[in-house]
């Protein structure tokens, strides 16, 4: 009776072993960053100057449209999508993350946007 229960637990998780090589289970740390570029380099115009009044539209648009264009990878992970646009004027950042995530599949990136007056 308990191998019965076993093997019943087995056929009904979410991810079998097979499946563990699977492309749409598997984080392509590449092809994110790339697109995390291209959306950087279409939202901000190459030699524009920090101004305050346009960080928070550059945030929303480079957030939401690399969202929509991991959700167009059609990939089966949950993203979080962060932004951090600061001056350049020599204060120092100091940023951690941590995740609690399967190694198999999971994974995160950065993209660091760097010009003469903002990061």
């Amino acid at each position: 009776m308990e191998r019965e229960e076993e093997k019943e637990r087995e056929d009904s998780s979410p991810i079998k072993n097979e499946e563990t090589k699977d492309p749409k289970r598997t984080f392509n740390e590449e092809q994110i960053k790339g697109i995390i570029k291209e959306v950087v380099e279409q939202n901000i115009l190459q030699g524009s100057a920090y101004l305050h009044s346009r960080i928070s539209n550059w945030n929303n648009s480079i957030v939401h449209s690399v969202v929509e264009k991991l959700s167009a990878l059609n990939k089966s992970f949950k993203y979080i999508v962060t932004c951090t646009i600061f001056e350049k004027n020599g204060a120092g950042i100091h940023a951690t993350t941590t995740c609690y995530w399967d190694n198999n599949h999971d994974g995160s990136t950065t993209y660091r946007h760097d010009t003469n007056s903002y990061i």
